[in-house]
């Protein structure tokens, strides 16, 4: 009988920093029976991994029998922070307290970025992940204000990939750029053209975020998975019900829709096609399983596992549903 594979974020519950939480998630990750994780810990902010610690990770994996299919790294610095209680997003300019950025044109931080990025290329490969999944949330407001900033900023992005690339090449690691919230959908199009125009689809592709493209992409959820899907390595599935129209231009609004459902809610309250869905990464050349980005957050340890358990059955799920349109597509 055929496995059914299944693969969800390491930090389904949290993303705190401390050891013993970390290891909790990836436990439960393993008792429901998940064969797969994207190990997300850390995606954001400047912490380095040390060499030991990555051993730490390998040898948690290893020994729970979960393999990690990919990583998510870091862009360096904190785009979302708590004011009164509430999460707060800001990225519409440049941010001033970041000391690792690879867009950055302080030459001092931008290779401080680029050495958070060869950070994480290292944890894939002590973890045997093959890609590894990168944000490049742009400073869209000032973008517009002054296009000759826009330019700058993408002379120092190629830098920093020019320099990635023989790094992620001799760790045979691929990078996949992620759809996002709030940078508008134009200038990511804008974005990945430029990018996957300048750097090969054996070192540079496209992680698809289900729920940020219901966000950005509200008249046509899938517009950036049709057309990027020849260079889809990842995902992040979940689920959400996008946001009126009137709260679009709201960054904070945005950042508190995305939230993060497992797929396929039998209550329905989302709103994508996940048989379409399905299909598309069935022709993508991503290794399976997909990979599930999601929160889950139970009243008790007991219910926390069992929405996991559940998850778990629908990325199983989803997994048929990609081979069932494999064998339609040979």
């Amino acid at each position: 009988m055929q496995e059914l594979l299944s693969s969800v974020n390491s930090d389904y519950n949290n993303d705190r920093h401390s050891w013993a939480e970390i290891e909790r998630q990836v436990t439960n990750i393993a008792k429901a029976g998940f064969t797969h994780t994207q190990w997300i810990h850390d995606w954001e902010g400047e912490y380095l991994y040390s060499p030991s610690e990555m051993f730490q990770a390998r040898d948690l994996l290893r020994g729970l029998g979960v393999k990690a299919h990919s990583i998510h790294a870091s862009e360096g610095g904190v785009r979302t922070i708590v004011q009164d209680g509430k999460k707060v997003f800001r990225n519409r300019y440049r941010l001033t307290d970041i000391r690792k950025d690879y867009t950055s044109t302080n030459e001092y931080c931008r290779l401080a970025g680029v050495e958070l990025l060869k950070n994480r290329v290292d944890l894939c490969s002590h973890i045997g992940a093959g890609v590894m999944v990168l944000h490049m949330q742009q400073p869209w407001k000032l973008f517009e204000e002054s296009p000759q900033d826009k330019e700058d900023y993408f002379r120092q992005v190629y830098r920093s990939f020019d320099e990635l690339e023989p790094y992620a090449r001799a760790a045979g690691v691929r990078v996949a750029l992620e759809n996002l919230i709030v940078t508008p959908w134009q200038l990511q199009d804008e974005t990945f053209e430029r990018m996957f125009d300048r750097y090969p689809e054996d070192f540079l592709g496209f992680t698809f975020d289900s729920g940020h493209a219901t966000l950005q992409c509200r008249q046509d959820h899938n517009y950036f998975l049709r057309k990027y899907y020849q260079r889809m390595y990842a995902t992040h599935l979940q689920e959400n019900a996008s946001i009126p129209e009137e709260l679009a231009g709201d960054d904070n609004e945005i950042l508190a829709h995305d939230s993060h459902w497992v797929p396929m809610d039998p209550r329905g309250h989302g709103t994508m096609d996940w048989e379409e869905i399905a299909a598309w990464v069935a022709k993508a050349p991503l290794d399976l399983p997909a990979d599930f980005e999601v929160g889950i957050y139970g009243a008790n340890e007991q219910d926390e596992m069992e929405q996991l358990i559940a998850c778990r059955k629908v990325a199983q799920r989803f997994y048929q549903m990609v081979l069932a349109h494999k064998q339609e597509q040979a």
